[in-house]
């Protein structure tokens, strides 16, 4: 049986359009671009404008362009289309999408939805900033200003201003005070995100045209200014003008690159299935996802620009070196945009400093909205599509998941919030993140029509080439980052023994289901089509089917497709979380104390936790308003 005609998961096609937004009970979009540009603002936010030009600095200098377009194309855009299609194809958030994929699977959405509920409680936190800096800007003599500044005073001020911003304490291991400026600037953001999701789709549907647009303008203005300064072209050679190829053996550049994918297109966080929910069965939906994620790189990209050309002319005029810059750690994560960046602007000069800093700090309330009410709406929806919520209104779900997350927001606004910011974000957005993606991917191609496998090829040349294959990847995984380190033994051996083992037992996971399984299926071609592609391709061609009834032009998911998804993403996605477990347990995170590190290990523990419960009581997690 299809899984889209199982059981409560099939929408008539035959329902009016009213219908299946009951169907949906998320509302639905005003128009096709009202989803995509909302898409688009969850993808566009803080990590476009600072993190992105800090990795590609960091990272050789457009080498790092080599990872994240390799993420990009073949990890970030196919799980992107699976969770829209899944949401639109399902009328479901993730919770039920995956859900419909199998009972046991629905933890996943909730899981994906604590994660937007953990990313966003730091995230306003740090929009708080921006908007007491906001404030500032309108000072005549802003506290970051370094016009007529000169020696180690033009990186000392700027970098006073922000920790005194913060009340960063010179003892981490106890916290004594709260920044009322910062408490007072992310209260503020609670309540626009508050007033936008009370007020419902439409009006959300309205407002994307505006905080989405609004900064691409603001945007291009910073693009100019930067481009026209003298030192301009010192950050952008920083920035993309120098290719140190040798970084990429450094398996952290690579984790990097696919962590900026998965958090700045808020892949596994729930966001994109729950938007795509609302959109009409047969939109077009794998062209929107290319959509989203080609202007999610180009605004990474010419941030960049606009980042380092100040940058540079920072440099310039105060007559320090770029290098320099960075080994003070101006140019690495926040310090780049709430420090190096609005203390370059300062140097225009008179009120004209003060004008480029309100536009920038505008700016960045505008990407930051959108990315943090849709995390909200990501928790909303998901939690809702529950039998401990679904009975909620609307207005009841937004008032306390707002409530929740904003006094989880206010924790770190502690003088040590910076710290407990940087280790939950470690913890959620490069493993929580990153399983919550595997786990997508592993259920949508290798949990899906076993059984119509087994029919045709056999029960056990089907778990064979399953057992073989995820065999060869975890012991490459695990030998290749976990033997000790033995003085005098070719490094090739580290990686050479472990690419064997894995290749062979990967090799043999074809070879022998497919030789066992001829006879039944009728032929070679047969049995390595049933033992290997049969689900997943299945469920391909029936999402196609799904989102082109009605709309025979839309854009379909090619065969190539559904075997990147099995073969690539998968394993792919199973090392980089081998990388993160190897680099976290040399050293602790950031250097600091167990304490800090118990905080960020109960987020992720909590998180696997709901994912558990669901796989093993799926009646706790299953759908009131199945059909």
């Amino acid at each position: 049986m299809s899984v889209i005609e199982a059981p409560g998961n099939k929408v008539d096609p035959e329902k009016g359009y009213q219908e299946a937004e009951a169907e949906s009970h998320h509302g639905k979009w005003s128009s096709r671009w009202s989803f995509i540009l909302a898409s688009i603002g969850s993808a566009i936010g803080l990590g476009n404008f600072w993190r992105f030009p800090y990795l590609a600095f960091r990272w050789g200098g457009g080498a790092f362009f080599i990872p994240y377009f390799i993420a990009l194309f073949v990890v970030g855009i196919p799980l992107l289309q699976i969770e829209f299609a899944l949401g639109q194809v399902f009328r479901r958030a993730a919770t039920q999408a995956f859900g419909r994929l199998g009972k046991h699977f629905a933890g996943i959405g909730l899981a994906a939805g604590f994660i937007a509920f953990s990313i966003v409680g730091y995230y306003c936190v740090v929009l708080g900033w921006s908007n007491a800096m906001l404030v500032q800007s309108f000072f005549k003599e802003m506290p970051w200003s370094i016009e007529g500044v000169t020696g180690s005073e033009t990186v000392s001020k700027p970098v006073a201003a922000y920790m005194e911003l913060l009340q960063f304490p010179d003892d981490t291991t106890q916290t004594t005070i709260m920044s009322s400026y910062v408490f007072a600037g992310a209260y503020v953001m609670w309540i626009s995100i508050y007033l936008i999701l009370v007020k419902g789709q439409n009006f959300i549907s309205k407002a994307v045209w505006v905080t989405v647009l609004l900064p691409v303008g603001t945007l291009f203005i910073l693009l100019v200014v930067g481009a026209t300064r003298d030192g301009a072209e010192i950050g952008i050679k920083a920035y993309i003008g120098e290719w140190d190829m040798s970084l990429l053996s450094e398996g952290q550049m690579w984790v990097d690159a696919f962590s900026q994918i998965f958090f700045s297109l808020s892949l596994a966080t729930g966001v994109m299935s729950a938007f795509a929910s609302m959109n009409p069965k047969n939109q077009n939906i794998v062209q929107d996802a290319f959509i989203v994620a080609i202007c999610n790189s180009l605004f990474s990209f010419m941030a960049g620009f606009a980042v380092f050309s100040i940058a540079g002319y920072m440099s310039k005029q105060s007559g320090i070196s770029i290098a320099d810059l960075q080994g003070q750690g101006l140019l690495s994560g926040p310090m780049l945009a709430f420090v190096a960046y609005p203390a370059g602007l300062s140097l225009v000069g008179g009120a004209g400093g003060n004008v480029l800093c309100v536009i920038f700090f505008i700016t960045v309330y505008m990407l930051g909205v959108d990315s943090a009410f849709s995390l909200v709406e990501s928790v909303i929806h998901n939690y809702k599509e529950t039998y401990v919520f679904h009975t909620y209104s609307r207005v009841q779900m937004v008032s306390v998941f707002c409530f929740l997350c904003m006094s989880c927001t206010f924790i770190y606004t502690a003088d040590i919030g910076l710290n407990i910011l940087d280790v939950v974000d470690r913890y959620i957005s490069s493993f929580g993140l990153a399983v919550i993606g595997w786990l997508e991917a592993f259920v949508f191609a290798w949990c899906v029509g076993k059984s119509e496998s087994a029919q045709v090829a056999g029960s056990l040349p089907v778990m064979l080439h399953d057992i073989l294959f995820w065999l060869g990847v975890v012991l490459f995984t695990a030998l290749s980052l976990g033997l000790p380190y033995v003085e005098g033994l070719d490094q090739m051996m580290y990686l050479g023994v472990p690419l064997i083992i894995g290749i062979v037992l990967v090799v043999l996971s074809f070879i022998i289901p497919v030789a066992m399984a001829a006879g039944q299926a009728g032929g070679v071609k047969e049995a390595l089509y049933a033992v290997t592609m049969q689900g997943v391709d299945k469920l391909r061609i029936e999402l196609n089917e799904g989102f082109c009834e009605g709309a025979p032009d839309n854009w379909r998911f090619p065969f190539i497709w559904a075997v990147n998804v099995k073969y690539i993403i998968n394993p792919v996605l199973f090392f980089l979380m081998g990388l993160n477990v190897e680099s976290l347990s040399a050293t602790p995170y950031s250097g600091l104390g167990p304490g800090y590190q118990a905080i960020g290990t109960i987020y992720f523990l909590i998180m696997v936790l709901i994912f558990v419960v669901g796989l093993i009581f799926p009646h706790l997690y299953s759908d009131p308003k199945a059909i």
